[in-house]
């Protein structure tokens, strides 16, 4: 018997980290042991310390995506995880730059198909700039076409007129997806016990080969990003006041699009930070003390790391 796999996808900031959260609480209820693969584009395994307090068996590949640079890396996880059966189902967080489609091809060759199905490919997309991010990202457009469930998530800032053409705009770009609308990622118990009960098995591939050949002649050309799409990690070593936080975080420049990470706020304790194109965000970290500290993880394109560290001073 084939262990179901749920491919969680969408662009950087999309939500997919609160989706989990909402998810993995109910995977006893649903009677399943989950086996949680989370990647990072960076170095730094944020979303690990973002879930670590859910107990769900754990493996994180950092440094790179699953669909290209850590492919290798993901095979052997999965072939790991089912040797020592940690789990009856595996679910894959990718990094907000990955190709779902490289993915799919993995698990769907002759060394894969017989142990792992995949059950659902779940893509968040930020409602609140999918007008904008859906005709400028062609990456975005694959991650959402590879599903087929789309979760507009963010949806608690538009109104009834501007969310009706959002959902008309994900139904354009795939009819075939089932379609939630959530506020940070909750798509409600009966969704998720829902996906979590999915069946696994259908044909994935939308390319119109086999899975064999789709596998053997697929070229991967890094998502439709360009080369210069980078990280850089920030060191917080030392409390900062909200004000102080908030100012440097606003002062970050414009390409950089996504930031997360750790930082110590003075009388309040840790707190996690957010921040996807201008909206910045930060909340209490709901789990134990960061392991690496105070930390941010800037992602974007032509990154200075030289004026990032400057407004970002350790000392």
């Amino acid at each position: 018997m084939s262990i179901p796999v749920l491919i969680v996808t969408g662009f950087l900031g999309a939500g997919k980290t609160s989706f989990l959260r909402h998810l993995l609480p109910l995977c006893g209820e649903a009677g399943l042991r989950p086996a949680l693969i989370i990647n990072e584009v960076g170095t730094v395994d944020v979303d690990g310390q973002l879930l670590a307090d859910l107990h769900a068996e754990q493996a994180r590949l950092v440094g790179g995506c699953v669909c290209c640079t850590l492919q290798a890396q993901l095979a052997e996880t999965v072939d790991d995880l089912l040797a020592r059966q940690a789990g009856d189902l595996i679910i894959i967080e990718c990094s907000g730059v990955s190709n779902p489609l490289d993915i799919i091809s993995l698990l769907a060759t002759p060394a894969q198909l017989t142990r792992v199905a995949v059950a659902h490919v779940i893509c968040l997309l930020d409602a609140s700039r999918l007008e904008k991010m859906l005709p400028a990202v062609a990456l975005a457009r694959t991650q959402a076409t590879s599903a087929d469930v789309l979760i507009l998530n963010k949806t608690d800032r538009l109104d009834i007129e501007k969310m009706a053409a959002i959902q008309a705009l994900a139904g354009s770009v795939n009819p075939h997806a089932q379609q939630y609308c959530t506020a940070y990622g909750d798509p409600g118990r009966e969704a998720l016990l829902g996906l979590l009960h999915g069946q696994a098995g259908r044909d994935w591939c939308v390319c119109g080969h086999s899975h064999t050949d789709h596998h053997d002649h697929h070229d991967h050309h890094h998502h439709d990003l360009p080369a210069s799409f980078c990280t850089v990690a920030l060191p917080l070593p030392h409390p900062l006041s909200h004000l102080s936080l908030e100012t440097m975080l606003r002062a970050l420049p414009e390409n950089v699009i996504r930031a997360k990470g750790f930082v110590f706020l003075e009388r309040d304790g840790w707190h996690v930070l957010h921040k996807v194109y201008d909206t910045i965000d930060s909340y209490p970290h709901p789990g134990p003390a960061p392991s690496m500290g105070g930390i941010l993880i800037c992602i974007g394109e032509h990154l200075d790391s030289g004026l990032l560290e400057r407004l970002f001073p350790t000392a």
